[in-house]
């Protein structure tokens, strides 16, 4: 089975994927339906064979969804946002080598998804990401880069917009938009002062690939 994005020795790799993803663009435009009914929590197919963090549709509309999500673990790290997203490859490659054993336990952990980026919307050049812990880890290791560190995420609620294809910043952010712009026009209250982005495939997934826009509810 394919890690997701790479392997830490593939890092070039990235480099060359995010260039093809300026190559591929894609329109959706979003369309508001009646809403319907809320789902029990359950893994989402999207995850694949990979595990990913539970949560509840509570809300459902054609172009977006509420769920109300578990308390979460993860283990994040800061980069400076960039031209074409090459900032994201030494970050990927911090995380990667933590759950690749180098942490205070020395522990192999599971990929898991999503890869999850969040963009502060005031002016600020620095992006988090974060990976995923399972609860299955227990109490997570403490990272040996400092660069790395852990956070848990209490349960919350949040607004998503999914969409399919390769996807670049741009891809995203337009996403957001649209996102933020349903959300207003349906009096939604949410948190506009962060856009989080959630990615669920590696580069060589070449369909049925899934993405994400978040905002969190207030």
């Amino acid at each position: 089975m394919l890690r997701l994005f790479l392997s830490v020795s593939d890092t070039m790799k990235v480099s060359g994927c995010l260039v093809l993803f300026c190559l591929i663009s894609f329109l959706d435009v979003p369309v508001l339906c009646a809403e319907g009914k809320p789902t029990g929590e359950t893994k989402p197919k999207f995850c694949r064979d990979l595990e990913c963090p539970r949560y509840k549709v509570v809300q459902q509309l054609e172009s977006f969804e509420q769920r109300d999500y578990v308390e979460t673990q993860w283990v994040s790290t800061q980069f400076k946002v960039g031209f074409l997203g090459f900032g994201m490859v030494p970050s990927f490659k911090r995380l990667f080598d933590y759950i690749s054993g180098n942490n205070s336990a020395g522990l192999k952990i599971n990929m898991t998804v999503p890869v999850v980026i969040r963009y502060p919307l005031a002016k600020n050049d620095m992006a988090t990401m974060s990976f995923f812990i399972s609860p299955s880890v227990g109490k997570a290791p403490e990272p040996l880069n400092p660069a790395l560190y852990l956070e848990t995420i209490l349960p919350k609620s949040v607004y998503v917009m999914s969409f399919g294809g390769y996807a670049l910043e741009y891809h995203y952010k337009k996403k957001a938009e649209a996102l933020a712009k349903d959300l207003v026009n349906l009096g939604k209250h949410f948190d506009d002062s962060v856009r989080t982005t959630a990615g669920y495939n590696d580069p060589f997934t070449f369909s049925d690939r899934h993405n994400e826009v978040w905002y969190t509810a207030l």
